[in-house]
């Protein structure tokens, strides 16, 4: 069962036009209980609310058919099965007898005050409230109070509203209006269905979510990977092989020579490797974003190529020009 929990001055209309006899809001324990003409009619049965409440103003309008007679017994208000005698408060009729009944959490010994039955409210849509609070419980009939009880009262603790009709006859509940309730647990029975539309929506959401951050994530960074590698590496790389090169070969002859050579082979190497990066930047960038998962060794094998390649190539060139410059 699916329950929404909620705190200080709930409010709410039970209408049976609206919601007939609803299942969501009403179990059916014994005998009858049906919508009829927006009422709903208890035959021989006992009816709860599934939601439960903890203080406040609970009216309900209801049709008792007679006045209290020999054989009577009827129940309307707060009261759990499960806790039988305990922490309860309601409307009694036994007999001939018309009652208001509280018992609170320590024993089974109620307070209870019999009420004089009016002909006004027989089988007339009649108002019987009770307003519960921490220190009391008040019962008023028609606008009326006509009992309050401070000894025995229910503890804090939520509680069904409950009816009951042990008679072969017609008892309708008119509507229901609850009023500055300090907490409810609403019930929804339909727990499997609301939950299953819920998490459905979340796991697609989720998923969508995570697989498009994630090739995003991959694949910017493959691409930065690759490129500063095949940078770095052909630029450091034949650099230092052509300046070195060209270095010990010019030495034996001239210094002048050789200056003049380095930077010429410095140059001519750089502007070498710095195209070659270039070539290198590009290719491993396209690789990388066609692809993810082959960029890294697409961008590596393509700038160890271009560095073997830039290296021979600027450091046969820096040689030839310093062998000519020397001769």
């Amino acid at each position: 069962m699916d329950v929404t929990l909620v705190s200080d001055n709930y409010h709410f209309f039970y209408d049976p036009y609206l919601y007939g006899y609803d299942s969501d809001w009403f179990r059916t324990m014994s005998g009858e209980a049906i919508c009829i003409d927006g009422k709903i009619r208890i035959k021989s049965g006992k009816i709860s609310t599934l939601s439960t409440f903890m203080f406040g103003d609970f009216q309900k309008k209801m049709t008792i058919p007679t006045a209290p007679s020999s054989g009577d017994s009827r129940i309307f208000g707060l009261y759990s099965q499960a806790l039988g005698n305990r922490n309860a408060s309601y409307f009694y009729i036994s007999g001939t007898n018309f009652y208001t009944r509280t018992y609170g959490d320590d024993n089974a010994v109620a307070e209870q005050s019999s009420i004089l039955w009016d002909d006004s409210w027989t089988n007339t849509p009649t108002t019987f409230e009770i307003r519960w609070r921490i220190e009391r419980v008040e019962f008023w009939i028609g606008g009326r109070k006509v009992a309050t009880h401070y000894t025995t009262v229910p503890r804090q603790m939520l509680m069904p509203l409950y009816f009951y009709n042990g008679n072969n006859d017609k008892m309708f509940i008119n509507f229901l209006n609850l009023e500055h309730v300090r907490k409810a647990a609403v019930a929804n029975s339909n727990l499997y269905i609301s939950s299953t539309s819920s998490t459905s929506s979340s796991t697609s959401s989720s998923t969508s979510s995570s697989t498009s951050s994630s090739t995003s994530s991959s694949t910017s960074s493959s691409t930065s990977s690759s490129t500063s590698s095949s940078t770095s590496s052909s630029t450091s790389s034949s650099t230092s092989s052509s300046t070195s090169s060209s270095t010990s070969s010019s030495t034996s002859s001239s210094t002048s020579s050789s200056t003049s050579s380095t930077s010429s082979s410095t140059s001519s190497s750089t502007s070498s490797s710095t195209s070659s990066t270039s070539s290198s930047t590009s290719s491993s960038t396209s690789s990388s974003t066609s692809s993810t998962s082959s960029s890294t060794s697409s961008s590596t094998s393509s700038s160890t190529s271009s560095t073997s390649s830039s290296t021979s190539s600027s450091t046969s060139s820096s040689t030839s020009s310093s062998t000519s410059l020397i001769g």
